[in-house]
């Protein structure tokens, strides 16, 4: 149980860093994430260390930045929340910590701003050859040649170029058959997903919506469930 309430805490430090990742490595004039310390994206002012207290400082703020009290994005809190269930999940397991760090930044980076961080998915691929996952390379490469197959067909409508590489990060650090899995259920969520924004008039047809939050939805829900489906065949 220490150990459990450790890697929350500490997921939830770590999760203060990964926002900082997921603004400056999305946004073209903010400094590079090892410049200079926080500040408030909005009125630029400096932060203090007690206005960088994961979580805490959120709530003592009331989601205001003390400064020009303006709201503090959700994305605040919820990262560092997020961080730290999945470190108290993962325990001390340090590449796998590591990748779940990087495929939160991936989600969120997406989710937000419609992009993926290549240096993101150049860390995921650093990771999953410390976790000596060279034999699920092929797997990796096979799926970025079919993501690249189909923004090519539909000629990016359907999906970016960041999906490629994210792809090949997927089936890298999944192998096969998790990564089909893994895609199926990022293809059904992101259908229904589509379709409810669809019947709701919140988006178009030639509207495009961001695949990379379902790829990564896809790998945890595979992680979790893939052992039940592979346990006993899918036929008759």
């Amino acid at each position: 149980m220490q150990v459990v309430i450790f890697l929350f805490f500490l997921g939830l430090i770590i999760g203060s860093f990964l926002n900082v990742l997921i603004y400056r490595l999305n946004t073209p004039k903010a400094p590079k994430w090892w410049q200079g310390r926080s500040f408030c994206p909005r009125c630029r002012h400096q932060l203090s260390w007690t206005d960088n207290v994961p979580l805490l400082s959120f709530l003592l703020l009331k989601g205001n930045c003390r400064y020009c009290h303006k709201k503090i994005s959700w994305q605040y809190p919820v990262v560092e929340l997020v961080t730290a269930a999945s470190f108290a999940v993962i325990g001390f397991q340090p590449a796998l910590l590591g990748l779940a760090a990087v495929f939160i930044v991936i989600f969120f980076s997406d989710l937000i701003y419609g992009l993926i961080p290549m240096e993101m998915i150049v860390m995921g691929s650093f990771l999953a050859l410390i976790l000596n996952l060279v034999p699920n390379l092929l797997t990796g490469i096979l799926s970025g040649l079919i993501f690249w197959f189909i923004v090519r067909i539909t000629r990016g409508k359907g999906m970016g170029e960041g999906d490629i590489y994210l792809a090949f990060l997927i089936g890298w650090v999944m192998g096969w058959p998790q990564t089909l899995i893994a895609f199926w259920i990022a293809f059904v969520l992101g259908g229904a997903w589509a379709l409810a924004l669809l019947v709701l008039k919140k988006v178009r047809f030639s509207d495009t919506i961001a695949l990379g939050p379902f790829l990564v939805a896809g790998v945890v829900l595979a992680a979790l469930c893939a052992p039940l489906l592979l346990s006993k065949p899918w036929w008759p």
